[in-house]
C-alpha cells in the first residue's frame, strides 16, 4: 500500500473517531435535559395531587361548616317548639327540623366521600414521594455519569486533535487537501476499500482497470463514480 495512502487512512481513522465523539458530545446536554424533564414532570404530578388534595380538604371543611350551621338551626327550631301553642305550627316546625336533619345526613355523606378521597390522595402522594425520591437519586447518578463522560470526551478529543495535527504535518499537502475536500463533500469516508469488485463508498461495480490501479499504481486512485480514493485491503 502506498505510504501516503497509509497516512491518510490513519488521519481518516482519527477523523471518524473525532466525528463520533462530537456527535456524542452534542447528545449529552440533550440527555441531561431529558433527565431533568422527566423529574420535573413527576414533580408536577406531585404538585397536582397536592392541589387536588388541598381542594378536597377545602370542600370538606365547607361541608363541615354547613353541617354545623344546620345543627345550630335545629337547636333554634327545638327551642321554638317550646314556645309554639298551635298544633299546626308545631307540626310545620317539626317538618322543618326533619328537613334540616335530612340535609345534615346528605352533607355528612358527601363529607365522608371527600374524606375517603382525601385518604386516597394521601396514599398516592406517599407513593409519589417514594417514586420522586428514587427518581431523583437515579437522575443525579445519571447526570454525574453524563458529566463525567463529557469530561472524558473533551480529554479524548484534545488528544485526537493533537495526534491529527502531528499526522497532517507529515502528510503531503496536496494529498491532504484532496482528502479533506472529499471528506467535506461525502460527509462520511473519503478513502474506501474495494469490496468484491465494488467501491466501498458508492457500492458500484469497478472496472478491472480501476481495481488494477488501486493495487499497483504509484499514485492515489479514485472511483470514477463517486470520486472517493480506493484501496485494497490486501495486495
Amino acid at each position: 500500500m502506498l505510504a501516503i495512502l497509509e497516512q491518510l487512512l490513519v488521519i481518516q481513522d482519527r477523523d471518524r473517531r473525532i466525528a463520533q465523539l462530537n456527535t456524542e458530545k452534542v447528545r449529552i446536554p440533550v440527555e441531561i435535559a431529558a433527565v431533568d424533564q422527566r423529574l420535573s414532570e413527576t414533580s408536577q404530578h406531585m404538585d397536582s395531587l397536592r392541589q387536588q388534595q388541598k381542594h378536597l380538604e377545602s370542600e370538606r371543611k365547607k361541608l363541615e361548616i354547613e353541617a354545623e350551621t344546620d345543627r345550630g338551626q335545629i337547636i333554634k327550631y327545638r327551642m321554638q317548639l317550646n314556645l309554639i301553642k298551635s298544633n299546626t305550627e308545631y307540626q310545620a316546625l317539626l317538618k322543618e327540623i326533619a328537613k334540616v336533619e335530612e340535609e345534615i345526613v346528605h352533607v355528612e355523606d358527601h363529607e365522608l366521600e371527600f374524606m375517603e378521597k382525601f385518604e386516597q390522595f394521601q396514599l398516592e402522594i406517599k407513593e409519589e414521594q417514594a417514586t420522586i425520591k428514587e427518581l431523583t437519586a437515579k437522575a443525579e447518578t445519571r447526570k454525574q455519569e453524563l458529566k463525567k463522560r463529557a469530561e472524558n470526551i473533551e480529554h479524548e478529543l484534545a488528544q485526537l486533535q493533537a495526534e491529527r495535527e502531528k499526522l497532517t504535518q507529515k502528510t503531503d499537502p496536496s494529498a491532504l487537501a484532496r482528502y479533506e475536500r472529499l471528506l467535506r463533500s461525502k460527509g462520511d469516508l473519503a478513502i474506501v476499500p474495494i469490496q468484491h469488485g465494488n467501491c466501498g463508498g458508492c457500492h458500484l461495480h469497478l472496472t478491472p482497470q480501476m481495481i488494477h490501479n488501486a493495487k499497483h499504481a504509484d499514485t492515489l486512485t479514485s472511483c470514477d463514480f463517486c470520486g472517493r480514493v480506493l484501496y485494497c485491503a490486501a495486495n
